[in-house]
């Protein structure tokens, strides 16, 4: 505790003396390096502490890359506007670097304005065909804007021209087969992916490619995998609810659900997906109230408008309700 104390005293100290005095090169030249050093070790708040000063130094306006590396600190904090305004600067100070423009596209995709991402990304790649970076880049916004094909074909030239293939090349491009309907490459390329590092979106998308494919003992395991991690728990058990749903396992189905109600109280897919399994086990009462209660919290799913119709039938499609799966929502 001792030791603690005295280590957020001596960054209190040395914050205030960096605002109050000029940095010397040298001080400049080690604070950016920690800042740096801070953030691939994903100490983001520390690092923009140390940013924070660094922009306010006079060497900043030498070195503009201050800028860009705050910009991109403030980007994974989520704080785009603010990162925005830093990659501007940057641009202005150094407008004839590719690498800033890279980021604005990157800060742009953030803030949801994929148009002049866009255009960053085919600025930078007018300038240099062959930046396997920027490629990835267009693959993605092509992906968030639901262009799959094109995203397919700039996750292929991002791999084909990255001297180090990451593990978010190819986990990418099984994104774009997932979305194009190819499972069975796009299984491979998660598959590929997680060898290289773990990604919790991997795992829920491979989870419902098997599901889709019927592959429900490898859907499983995926999902089992999540849940002993701790990651997206709820997630992986609706997941896996679905799975035990369609292989008629109903008292693994109302473990799973009783094992996250609490969590899943405020959370529409969990009641969609409790109010179907009220419909398959003959409980049409606690299936309306279920299927309400869904419909309250997302009036915008259309698969609630379904569920309310075969309530009123005497006879239950199974193979239709089955199919009313819930859409993941993936993080590229």
């Amino acid at each position: 505790m001792k030791k603690l104390y005295l280590t957020l005293l001596f960054n209190l100290v040395f914050l205030f003396t960096a605002y109050s005095e000029p940095l010397s090169f040298r001080e400049f030249s080690s604070t950016f390096k920690k800042a740096k050093d801070l953030f691939s070790q994903s100490q983001l708040n520390e690092s923009i502490q140390l940013f924070d000063v660094l922009v306010t130094d006079s060497y900043a306006q030498i070195y503009p890359s201050v800028y860009s590396s705050r910009a991109v600190v403030l980007y994974y904090l989520g704080r785009y506007s603010e990162a925005k305004t830093d990659i501007d600067t940057c641009i202005s100070l150094q407008p004839y670097s590719l690498e800033p423009i890279l980021y604005r596209s990157l800060i742009n995709s953030g803030l949801g304005d994929y148009e002049a991402a866009l255009d960053d990304v085919n600025y930078c790649l007018n300038k240099n065909p062959d930046w396997a970076d920027a490629y990835q880049q267009r693959g993605l916004i092509h992906l968030n804007t639901k262009n799959y094909m094109e995203a397919l074909k700039d996750f292929n030239e991002a791999i084909s021209k990255s001297t180090s293939i990451t593990a978010a090349n190819i986990s990418n491009r099984g994104f774009a087969l997932y979305y194009l309907g190819d499972l069975e490459k796009a299984k491979d390329d998660f598959l590929y992916s997680l060898t290289i590092k773990e990604n919790d979106n991997v795992y829920l998308c491979l989870i419902d490619i098997c599901y889709k494919l019927g592959q429900y003992d490898d859907g499983i395991k995926y999902a089992d995998t999540l849940i002993k991690k701790g990651s997206r728990t709820e997630d992986a058990i609706i997941d896996r609810a679905y799975i035990y749903l369609v292989q008629g396992y109903y008292d693994y189905v109302k473990s799973d659900l009783d094992s996250i109600e609490n969590a899943c109280e405020n959370l529409n897919t969990f009641h969609k997906l409790k109010g179907i399994y009220f419909i398959l086990t003959g409980d049409k009462v606690f299936a309306k109230e279920e299927i309400d209660m869904a419909y309250k919290l997302n009036p915008n799913d259309s698969d609630i408008l379904i569920l309310q119709k075969l309530l009123t039938q005497k006879k239950v499609d199974v193979q239709e309700i089955l199919k009313l799966r819930k859409e993941d929502t993936f993080i590229f």
